[in-house]
């Protein structure tokens, strides 16, 4: 029922090498965990939750990855493919290049009337600011009113 932790010896110098430079935020505590078993800081499953602050099954999962195809496994991290995008590819490389030119769109209205005379379709606002936005990385390149007694 309960399995025994592996023993790792010698790795230590590489694996806090390895902490210090992950970039990825799920991939440190799994290698913090390998370090941890390899230094003698932790002799249990329980030990390295109290250290890492995670579940027990969390920990024996790692483990078992890393068990079944190694160090590598166990630093693969899932990320979902999300959702594909609505617009075709053909509109996307227009509207790149739109945004890309120097005049871009004078106003949020007249991206909307671009988008929906190239694709024949009705974008949402919130779906296509997000592409231009994130995908993009373009603002539309008029600044914001100011009211007319202002000085």
């Amino acid at each position: 029922m309960h399995k025994a932790l592996p023993v790792m010896i010698g790795e230590t110098n590489t694996l806090k090498q390895r902490i210090s430079q992950a970039q990825h935020g799920r991939k440190k505590p799994r290698l913090q965990m390998l370090y941890l078993l390899a230094s003698g800081q932790a002799h249990t499953r329980q030990g390295i939750t109290q250290w890492l602050g995670v579940h027990r099954h969390t920990v024996g999962h790692w483990l078992a990855l890393d068990e079944a195809g190694g160090l590598s496994a166990s630093l693969e991290v899932y990320v979902p493919a999300g959702k594909p995008v609505s617009l075709p590819a053909d509109v996307l490389g227009g509207l790149e290049q739109a945004l890309r030119r120097l005049a871009g769109f004078a106003s949020d209205e007249a991206l909307r009337q671009w988008v929906k005379q190239r694709s024949q379709l009705v974008v949402r606002d919130h779906t296509r600011d997000t592409i231009v936005c994130t995908r993009f990385r373009a603002t539309l390149k008029v600044p914001r009113p100011r009211h007319t007694q202002k000085s």
